[in-house]
């Protein structure tokens, strides 16, 4: 039998459940406000940014007859190269990803763009082929030969660029060889050479002619000279056929040919894949383009990637930057990339840069759009610097990569970036390595392939020991390497 309740023990009790019922009231208000500020802060404030998150940001076009119209959403709310400025902070928060200007912008035009109107001098683009590109300016035959011949006995038959003397200047022989390669038809490797003449002075500013001591074969002074190009492009006159004067101050030519690089990549088509190398030393021993690695299962990686680029259904937007060894350097321990970075960007960052892997900018690797967006910035980097030191253009591409938002600024064009270290990836940069002979250091192959056959056309595999290394870059570095290829080179230069 129950005990009575009485009034007291009634009052406790409604009490206790108001407070009980008041607590959960207060407890589900609190829920219902932290999801309330979460979507807030999380969701489009409104529909039109919710269209904005839906709209694909154009690829590859820009060479391709222009891009589509950019529709008002995206106009009203992108801001300094394309970027929604929700990415940043009330407070400064993270820098937004960089944009940078196109190289002809510089040109100065009151009413029409100015358009590119350079054209080769020998031989004619073909948009779908893959493509070497190369300055190669005031070298004898032997030089071509190695690069070319090489090249072809690979079983490459695309499409090889580069920037050479003048006509007058041109060492003997030279001139017959690239104009035989120029005529080259069907499935046969093809040489298209743009014959240049640059206006050039020495430091001291005196014009460098082509009558002058220093000026004969080359005024470029094998790259030592600053250099103005004239006529890239339209001055928006005649019918925006006349040349325009070169806009930049004089530079040196292994900063200026980054120029010629964008050009160079706007005549292929976004499926074509694009090596740019240094033409005089570099050897091949496979196709650049044909290139699997040991560890190749289908997939990209960061340090150790594939590129089976030789498919013209390729599709993927890739940048492959090559390093150099680093055991044996960073940019701390190279005084000559120290002084680049510390010329054109200052000590802070040069502190902040100095324990990374010196990345070689003479060997970089892509998609075409990757490196049409590639060539834009690193030209965008002089006329931010203006750092004239010979070598500048190295720090140039070691702080795109490390502190310029390069990679921000290729993954909004729908683009990654590759970095192999040395000895992993498609280009074998060899010059770090020069404090001991190769031969010491295992680099050297004695020509057993991955079968074990004896192959004596493979001098140098990456560091599994079994993979031949595509593109041996700064093979002069070693002594017993240069005697090898300069002997293949004589027997190349008979043949011919």
């Amino acid at each position: 039998m129950k005990e009575p309740v009485n009034d007291a023990q009634l009052r406790r009790s409604f009490k206790n459940k108001t407070l009980q019922n008041s607590l959960f009231a207060s407890y589900v208000l609190a829920l219902i406000l932290l999801v309330s500020s979460h979507r807030a802060l999380y969701s489009p404030a409104n529909k039109e940014d919710d269209k904005l998150l839906s709209v694909p940001f154009p690829r590859r076009q820009a060479a391709k007859g222009g891009l589509p119209p950019v529709p008002d959403v995206v106009k009203q709310k992108l801001d300094n190269g394309g970027h929604n400025d929700r990415n940043n902070d009330a407070s400064g928060g993270a820098a937004s990803t960089p944009s940078f200007p196109l190289p002809s912008d510089a040109v100065p035009s009151e009413s029409v763009s100015p358009e590119i109107i350079l054209q080769p001098t020998y031989g004619s683009h073909r948009p779908r082929q893959n493509a070497v590109f190369a300055f190669a300016e005031g070298y004898d035959l032997n030089v071509y030969v190695t690069f070319i011949e090489s090249l072809k006995n690979t079983g490459y038959t695309g499409d090889v660029v580069l920037s050479v003397s003048y006509i007058e200047g041109m060492k003997s022989g030279v001139k017959d060889y690239l104009e035989w390669y120029s005529q080259q038809q069907g499935d046969s490797l093809r040489v298209i050479s743009y014959a240049l003449t640059w206006e050039c002075y020495k430091k001291s500013g005196v014009r460098i002619l082509p009558t002058n001591k220093e000026g004969r074969g080359s005024t470029t002074n094998h790259g030592f000279s600053d250099c103005k190009m004239h006529g890239l492009y339209s001055d928006g006159k005649d019918n925006n056929l006349s040349r325009a004067e070169d806009p930049r101050e004089a530079r040196p030519v292994a900063t200026a040919r980054y120029e010629l690089y964008w050009i160079w990549s706007k005549q292929y088509h976004e499926n074509s894949s694009i090596l740019i190398i240094d033409a005089r030393d570099a050897y091949f021993q496979s196709n650049p383009f044909n290139f699997r690695s040991s560890h190749d299962v289908g997939h990209v990686h960061l340090g150790d990637v594939h590129l089976q680029m030789n498919q013209q259904s390729y599709e993927e937007c890739t940048l492959d930057l090559f390093e150099e060894n680093y055991e044996a350097v960073n940019i701390a321990k190279s005084q000559f990339n120290s002084r680049w970075i510390k010329t054109a960007y200052g000590q802070q960052t040069l502190k902040k840069l100095s324990l990374k892997p010196v990345i070689c900018s003479g060997s970089t690797m892509g998609t075409q759009t990757a490196i049409e967006l590639y060539s834009v910035a690193m030209v965008a980097q002089f006329d931010k610097t203006k750092c004239k030191q010979v070598g500048c253009d190295q720090g140039f591409h070691n702080y795109l990569f490390y502190e310029g938002g390069l990679e921000q600024y290729l993954a909004s064009h729908s683009c990654t970036i590759n970095v192999h270290k040395q000895g992993d990836g498609t280009v074998n940069n060899l010059a770090a390595m020069r404090n001991s002979p190769l031969r010491s250091q295992g680099v050297l192959s004695n020509g057993k392939t991955r079968n074990g056959a004896i192959d004596d056309t493979i001098i140098v595999f990456n560091h599994d020991k079994s993979t031949p290394s595509p593109v041996l870059h700064q093979f002069d570095r070693d002594n017993e390497l240069k005697g090898i290829i300069r002997k293949r080179t004589s027997e190349m230069v008979t043949q011919w």
